[in-house]
């Protein structure tokens, strides 16, 4: 799906990041050859033998300039991908390719933050514009290295970045980088639109197949503290546990289940109770096989309650504080959460 919008975009190049590595180069080049996009990196050892659809750099003809593009990475930011991948010096790649290859400017992407970037450049001569890949946030004010402008915008995808090329001494100097905020009144792209409703009518029926081949797995004999649900907490906390019942989090699956998501994994472990934790049994598997652990439960917040519930008086269960809630309530998936706002309103 993300090939398709790119190439409807018209995006020409993609510098690989770690994202992309851990797919496998033998996934992503195959999709490369599927598509007009260009996935490129520098300093990967013998690129064109570990994929043909890999390529160093790219030189585009715009105008009457020949713009060259390329990108490097740090291997450091790599934290797994399913072949063994040797990476050269990022400087030395650099250094070729601005060499040998003829063009009126140079862009590098560095996939690295700012403090390895600045020490790559304080090597490499004649880069225009710097792109950093692996730098949060956005480049507000205007950030120099060397002379040269490096710009960043991983904020979410909440911005789109752009740079000007203004003539200066015969050549082309870059001003910028502008940042515009994507807002609602931005109309959406309706073939876009439609991709995404595929990808989503596809991601629900592979997610609810691969549940359905779920198996309830007992928990290992080792593991005594286990999940127990909100019943049997409702025995010594009827009061608690009903006024939890009018709360947003004893409907938290309904949210899902309005979008179609209620089998995807992305979403479901902050809308049912104890998904993912491997280090305590009875938690939620799935809709079929764990029913009674969907929504946020009692346990989600104040952990398994096992062995609170077999001895109350010597087993107490875990205090939730702010950084329980900002598990879930992130960035991402609830922008304007406030934690004080939200605890002064009563939780339950």
């Amino acid at each position: 799906m993300i090939f398709k919008a790119w190439d409807r975009i018209g995006i020409d190049f993609v510098g690989l990041g770690e994202q992309e590595f851990i797919f496998g180069v033998p996934l992503i080049g195959n999709m490369t050859k599927k598509s007009q996009i260009h996935l490129v990196c520098a300093n990967v050892k013998d690129i064109h033998r570990i994929s043909p659809y890999l390529v160093p750099y790219l030189r585009l003809s715009k105008g009457m300039k020949q713009v060259l593009i390329t990108a490097v990475i740090d291997p450091q930011v790599l934290k797994s991908t399913d072949e063994k991948i040797t990476f050269t010096d990022p400087v030395t790649a650099l250094k070729r390719i601005q060499e040998t290859i003829n063009h009126d400017l140079f862009i590098v992407i560095c996939h690295a933050d700012a403090a390895k970037a600045e020490k790559w450049l304080t090597q490499v001569s004649g880069i225009d514009l710097v792109i950093l890949g692996h730098q949060p946030g956005v480049s507000e004010k205007k950030v120099e290295i060397k002379g040269v402008i490096v710009a960043f915008n991983n904020d979410r995808g909440q911005f789109v970045s752009y740079a000007d090329l203004v003539p200066k001494d015969g050549r082309y100097a870059v001003s910028g980088p502008h940042n515009i905020r994507l807002q609602a009144k931005i109309a959406e792209d309706r073939s876009v639109v439609r991709l995404i409703e595929e990808y989503e009518t596809w991601s629900r029926k592979y997610y609810y197949a691969k549940s359905k081949k779920q198996h309830l797995a007992k928990a290992p004999p080792d593991i005594e503290n286990i999940y127990v649900g909100k019943e049997r907490c409702k025995e010594c906390h009827e009061e608690t546990v009903v006024s939890w019942a009018k709360t947003a989090h004893a409907r938290a699956l309904d949210s899902l289940l309005r979008k179609g998501k209620e089998y995807d994994p992305q979403c479901l472990p902050c809308h049912v109770t104890g998904m993912n934790d491997k280090s305590h049994g009875g938690g939620f598997i799935s809709l079929n096989l764990t029913p009674h652990m969907v929504n946020v439960q009692c346990e989600q917040c104040h952990g398994p309650g096992g062995l609170h519930a077999q001895d109350p008086e010597n087993v107490s269960a875990r205090l939730s504080g702010e950084q329980t809630c900002l598990n879930c309530h992130t960035r991402d998936t609830d922008p304007g959460f406030s934690y004080k706002k939200k605890q002064k309103t009563g939780i339950h």
